[in-house]
């Protein structure tokens, strides 16, 4: 039996794997301490794991994004949010990440670390000199790790087969992004560690092992993609049988739900909409236009998700052939969707393509732009390259999608991919293959 510590940012979308990660270790007899945000502490402690409160300022703040008279140039925009992204979600938590880490690892020894991507606060543990347990990072959400082979992340580019991308990534890194790294370095300097080696999306590298949670299918094709980086399948809520993301109610059935999975919806097109768990404060930006996009379809059942139960309610207009609610349990709702609309979670995409349904994507925060590049690369989406799409623009898209048979096809090929994986097994496996003697820095 070995000892586990499991840490996750404290938000929905980075908990839910990696507590699925976490209740697998501790039904295969180890011992797992799982350290996170205090509101997780039920859904955790429901698998018998002992739950771990992160300080309160280790909770990243879903950013204010900059605001202008004068719209900005697409990709001014995306360097904007970027670096306001990169602030918020992995340099600010970093100290306190760090000290709720270290105390953890000061109350007991154990056999490794699992942290999601975005837990920067396990950084330090790689530049502060001294032993250490192994430290495996998790891929929450798409490859961010630079390559020859791929733009610069964020900028949500697909890859151009004879371009090489190593001067694009250096310039991003070192001139347009300079400040962020910065920024970390400050961070690190705040709690007694070394300057980073290399630049915040690439702080992966330096781990022992990177999970990615999902398959090579979904991945831009990469020649120099570290040898430390396994694909495992992808790890999801569904793996959560009895919690909701929110971790207050067991999943299934929802309390004034209409019976639409009858037969009133088997002779229709089924449009799932949502907008996610982390930046969806204002419904306006795709719930009300997708509403709106399809409001006079009576082929169409639209069942629409608005968050988490303490997140707004949805205060918009819901037509006669849509169901708006707080949320759904997946693995009840999606056996029965036939597309779906998003502003790009990976996990809900990641759902979507496990069951073999294609995407229509509109996020421009965040990771958001990288996920729905890569839904249009591999052919199961389209990427609406905004998050304010039109109704116009909605309502074209389900066409498209309605009118051909092209991306049901490439999205079952994906489900077909990740339904031939063991996610857990593979976890297990390299973990049981962490040398805990070459694990000093």
């Amino acid at each position: 039996m070995a000892r586990y510590l499991v840490a996750a940012s404290p938000l929905a979308g980075h908990v839910m794997p990696m507590l699925g990660i976490a209740a697998d270790l501790h039904r295969r007899g180890h011992d797992v301490t799982f350290l996170s945000g205090a509101q997780f502490d039920g859904a955790i402690s429901r698998f018998g794991i002992t739950a771990a409160a992160l300080p309160a300022d280790a909770q990243p703040q879903p950013p204010r994004y900059h605001s202008t008279l004068l719209k900005s140039p697409p990709m001014v925009d995306l360097w904007l949010s970027g670096r306001t992204d990169m602030r918020a979600m992995f340099i600010e938590p970093l100290a306190a990440q760090y000290r709720g880490l270290r105390a953890q690892l000061d109350a007991a020894p154990v056999d490794a670390v699992l942290v999601d991507m975005a837990f920067t606060g396990a950084l330090p543990l790689l530049l502060i000199e001294g032993s250490r347990p192994p430290l495996v990072v998790c891929g929450v959400g798409p490859l961010m790790l630079s390559s020859v082979d791929t733009p610069s992340f964020g900028i949500g580019w697909h890859p151009r087969s004879w371009l090489g991308y190593g001067s694009m990534n250096w310039f991003v890194q070192n001139v347009l992004f300079a400040d962020v790294q910065s920024r970390l370095n400050a961070a690190l300097r705040s709690v007694g560690a070394a300057p980073s080696p290399v630049f915040l999306t690439d702080w992966p590298k330096l781990a022992d092992r990177m999970l990615q949670l999902t398959v090579p299918g979904t991945e831009y094709p990469r020649r120099d993609l570290p040898s430390s980086v396994t694909f495992t399948g992808p790890v999801i809520a569904e793996h959560l049988v009895d919690v909701d993301p929110a971790g207050v109610a067991p999943a299934g059935e929802v309390d004034g739900l209409p019976s639409w999975r009858s037969g009133a919806a088997c002779d229709r097109t089924v449009v799932h909409v949502t907008q996610g768990t982390w930046d969806n404060r204002d419904h306006g930006q795709l719930l009300q236009p997708t509403l709106d996009a399809l409001a006079d379809r009576d082929d169409v059942l639209v069942i629409a998700t608005s968050g988490l139960p303490d997140q707004p309610s949805f205060a918009g207009s819901v037509p006669a052939n849509a169901v708006m609610t707080d949320y759904v349990p997946y693995g009840a709702l999606l056996p029965h969707v036939d597309i779906m609309i998003t502003n790009g979670g990976y996990g809900g995409v990641q759902h979507a393509l496990l069951h073999g349904i294609p995407l229509i994507v509109a996020g421009r925060t965040a990771d958001k732009p990288e996920i729905a590049a890569r839904i249009e690369f591999i052919g199961a989406g389209i990427d609406l390259k905004t998050d304010r799409p039109t109704p116009d623009a909605i309502a074209d898209a389900v066409q498209r999608i309605m009118s051909t048979d092209r991306y049901h096809a490439a999205a079952g090929r994906i489900s077909r991919d990740m339904a031939g994986t063991t996610p857990f097994d593979t976890i297990d496996d390299v973990l049981a293959g962490l040398d805990t003697a070459d694990s000093s820095v």
